[in-house]
């Protein structure tokens, strides 16, 4: 049985934006993940269907790494929130914060470049 993740990216930022500095090395490996994960769904042209993704799962069930891709999409539930999930160890959950943020693909939601 995996975990249910209930994820504010906005927590793992600084106050413009960009990823905390003084974050510890596991918070930032976090961090990347459920970005990899707000990419690939604001990324592709259909995100409210949940589809599998590139995205490896990070769980090491007995201690050997999940052999399963996520599949993620909006939240049904909550448009504002993208929803996730491993089919092979149930490891899932939601990403609220992400629009506006350095992961955010949809034509609305890029930052400017700088």
């Amino acid at each position: 049985m995996g975990n249910t993740w209930h994820t504010d990216i906005e927590h793992f930022l600084d106050v413009d934006g960009y990823p905390a500095l003084d974050l510890p090395r596991p918070a930032e490996r976090l961090m990347e993940y459920f970005g990899s994960i707000i990419e690939a769904v604001t990324g592709r042209y259909e995100k409210k269907a949940m589809r599998t993704t590139g995205i490896r799962c990070r769980r090491r069930p007995g201690h050997r790494r999940c052999d399963g891709r996520i599949m993620a999409g909006m939240a049904a539930e909550n448009p504002e929130a993208i929803s996730w999930e491993c089919p092979a160890c149930s490891d899932g959950g939601f990403i609220s914060g992400w629009r506006g943020s350095m992961w955010d693909r949809t034509a609305d939601g890029r930052r400017p470049v700088e």
